[in-house]
């Protein structure tokens, strides 16, 4: 008799609360020779690299014994399970079994689409194929000829949403600039209202932006922008972003200082890894580039600070922006496909014999 999981992988899906989107899996440079191990969605991975390099994610258990392929090796561009030596390829078929030339229809292990891109494998998160593309931002495409930059991840105790809507907390964001003077002014844009901005358009229904003007009085981030020379009486942030990242913008003035990229990894319910990273433009004027730079160090730093402690039940309260952002996750978390269909569901529907069809790869689901 098979075990049905279906109510216990449902439990999982709501208790993540995640939005259909593109989510960080792990740091490209975290993926060398050897698969690596890792929990994402609150379900066991393996990553590894094809024989054309490319990434692949797929559940951890080989569908023979259950044994971890993250414990095994790459053989010719195939990943070899420790227990028996079935090896599988980059679409998570088995193409080799030692001493058989019989493959079953159910050996396979079904990857979720993947994008590499910014120096992070990127995997694509409620539904069998990407509702839209990884959106792209011109301060990452550009070579490091174009723009300084950094970046770090840290582990919170939250979910996803609330990591992300701290970015549209008026409150959270005044306590970050270190003004008394009041509540920064957001306001919700439209997506005309940030073409080219950031880089590629997010589709309409998959974006959501705000302008935030923080207080003009003295606090520590006007203090720092005044470091860079531009005298700023005025910090904006633009923000645009998708359901589970974002792309923001710091002026002064007027004046851009620095941009970021804010990404997520659901790991488990309760547990998320932030990544951030922060681009400065190049000028020739060394001065004020180190200067944006270290307010993007010390910014992010605090931001991050910030995020750590605050539990779920800290939203906050009449807090338009953030009312707007809560509506707008939850419209992506209602996309998500019910729990048979995520990778690790199907696997297991495969392994039990109940579904012989071989799926579709990664590499073929989207662009790397």
């Amino acid at each position: 008799m098979r075990h049905d999981t279906t109510r216990a992988n449902a439990e999982l899906q709501a208790a993540l609360d995640l939005a259909a989107s593109w989510y960080v899996a792990l740091p490209s440079g975290s993926l060398t020779r050897k698969p690596a191990s890792l929990t994402l969605f609150g379900q066991q991975a393996v990553a590894w690299r094809g024989r054309d390099g490319r990434p692949v994610l797929m559940p951890r258990a080989c569908p023979h014994m259950g044994a971890s392929l993250a414990h095994g090796k790459i053989v010719d561009g195939l990943l070899e399970c420790p227990f028996h030596g079935w090896r599988f390829d980059s679409s998570g078929a088995c193409a080799q079994i030692p001493g058989s030339d019989h493959i079953p229809a159910a050996a396979h292990r079904q990857p979720w689409p993947v994008v590499e891109r910014y120096g992070y494998i990127w995997a694509w998160y409620g539904s069998a194929e990407p509702i839209f593309p990884l959106p792209g931002m011109t301060a990452f495409d550009a070579g490091p000829a174009w723009y300084r930059r950094f970046r770090f991840a840290d582990t919170v105790m939250t979910s996803v949403r609330h990591v992300l809507e701290k970015t549209y907390d008026t409150g959270h964001l005044a306590r970050l600039s270190g003004s008394r003077a009041g509540r920064p002014r957001l306001r919700i844009l439209t997506p005309g209202e940030f073409a080219g901005d950031h880089g590629s358009p997010i589709p309409a229904d998959a974006w959501l932006g705000a302008e935030v003007r923080l207080p003009r009085h003295p606090g520590t981030l006007t203090a720092l922008t005044g470091l860079t020379g531009t005298g700023a009486g005025q910090v904006t942030l633009r923000v645009d972003g998708w359901p589970a990242g974002q792309r923001v913008s710091v002026l002064a003035d007027g004046v851009p200082q620095y941009r970021m990229l804010l990404a997520t990894t659901p790991v488990a319910p309760g547990r998320t890894v932030q990544h951030v990273a922060t681009a400065v433009e190049r000028t020739g004027r060394v001065r004020t580039e180190m200067a944006q730079l270290l307010m993007s160090r010390v910014t992010a730093a605090a931001a991050a600070r910030r995020r750590r402690p605050g539990p779920e039940s800290a939203h906050a309260v009449g807090d338009d922006g953030v009312r707007a952002f809560q509506r707008y996750y939850q419209s992506w978390v209602d996309r998500v496909v019910d729990a048979d269909n995520s990778p690790a569901r199907r696997a297991e529907a495969g392994a039990s014999g109940t579904d012989g069809r071989r799926p579709r790869g990664a590499e073929g689901s989207a662009p790397v």
